[in-house]
């Protein structure tokens, strides 16, 4: 199973320019999460952050005991083996084929012989769909195939974390859709916990367990997919419709003055661009036929029935209505608790998994009812 990475407190800044401040969250064992935000919101900033590769200013991020903001560079060094990084454009040697690309990990980091690295590397390129490519150049091949070479070098030393910069980048809708299914693929076969950063909204509304949003140097908020999909936090709303209409501006945010003239140009008629708004929580995207069930999917839905009563309603009932008639009796729930309200999260203990220690949703510093009523609001254009 894939490790849990507790991240507490984390803050970076390049000099005076704040990055991001007091990030909190917890990436769940095993589970795909994803993490939105507007360009220049530091989402690249934050995996390097995770990996050790820049020094966030203060906080934790601990990985199976170990907090890399403060551990040995040996310490660190041992801990990045965990990690395997897809990145943007796949950054793959053009000098070599995929079959040297792939190996390069192996014959730098361990002392495998040159038969077992094959054995590795040919089942890592089978495994993203690459086999019989392996004497191609990264210049002979498509931008998909580049983003599957660098999966498959990604995934040879068997990661427990995998991170995923903006896979869509270079890529056309379905070969990103394609991508997303490999993604799943991989998760369901080897158990790895993936965090991946995106802008794409097809991406984040059907493939996550998790999604985050980085906004205004904050995380807006981190949990079970159905609470962003059902949010009607401004900042969420407008992002996962792609309209100009809200605090999103060119420059990542607005002033109130601007908001207010661009919401009479609205008022008056002019178009704010976008998708119709997209109601309900479309289905998560399956593992393909003949790939083993997903255990982190499992593992994920026994950790969100046994914190429903403390999500918002939209989003416990989103939760309640994907359950399978087998899930309903797994977990103890007949027809009069199919709407929100009657059970409140009241599951039989022995039925419902329990949540790692730190893990799941965070849960509200404050005494309010739900998370999403702590979060900052975005539309009064304020900072």
């Amino acid at each position: 199973m894939g490790a849990e990475v507790v991240i507490e407190g984390l803050t970076k800044s390049f000099g005076k320019q704040a990055i991001w401040r007091d990030v909190t969250l917890t990436l769940p064992p095993g589970e795909v999460s994803v993490m939105l935000g507007p360009s220049g919101t530091g989402k690249s900033v934050f995996l390097k952050s995770m990996i050790g590769l820049l020094k966030p200013d203060r906080g934790k991020c601990v990985i199976n005991g170990v907090d890399i903001v403060r551990c040995s560079e040996h310490k660190l060094y041992e801990t990045r083996k965990l990690f395997g990084v897809l990145f943007q454009d796949g950054a793959l040697f053009g000098s070599m084929n995929l079959y040297d690309n792939v190996a390069f990990p192996l014959r730098e980091h361990t002392k495998k012989s040159e038969t077992e690295i094959r054995r590795i590397v040919l089942e890592k390129l089978e495994m993203t769909g690459l086999a019989g490519a392996e004497k191609k150049l990264p210049g002979e091949i498509s931008g998909g195939m580049r983003k599957r070479a660098g999966l498959a070098r990604a995934l040879v030393l068997d990661p427990e974390i995998i991170l995923v910069d903006e896979p869509d980048s270079g890529l056309d809708p379905v070969r990103t859709t394609y991508i997303s299914q490999l993604f799943l693929d991989v998760n369901a076969q080897i158990d790895a916990t993936f965090l991946i950063v995106t802008h794409n909204i097809n991406l984040a509304r059907t493939v996550p367990d998790n999604l985050g949003m980085l906004f205004r140097k904050e995380l807006v908020m981190f949990g079970p997919r159905e609470v962003l999909l059902t949010s009607e936090e401004p900042v969420v709303k407008q992002f996962l419709n792609g309209r100009m209409d809200g605090p999103i501006g060119m420059s990542e945010e607005k002033d109130s003055a601007t908001m207010a003239a661009e919401r009479a140009m609205f008022e008056a008629g002019h178009h704010a661009g976008g998708v119709e708004e997209v109601v309900g929580i479309p289905p998560q995207m399956q593992p393909a036929p003949g790939v083993p069930e997903r255990q982190g999917a499992r593992r994920r839905k026994d950790r969100v029935m046994k914190i429903l009563h403390t999500l918002p309603p939209a989003a416990q009932q989103g939760i309640l209505d994907s359950l399978s008639p087998e899930d309903r009796r797994y977990y103890g729930i007949g027809e009069q608790h199919s709407t929100v309200g009657a059970r409140r999260g009241q599951l039989p203990t022995e039925d419902v998994a329990q949540l790692p220690d730190g893990g799941g949703w965070r849960e509200p510093q404050s005494t309010q009812s739900h998370p999403t009523q702590r979060l900052p609001r975005y539309d009064q254009g304020t900072s």
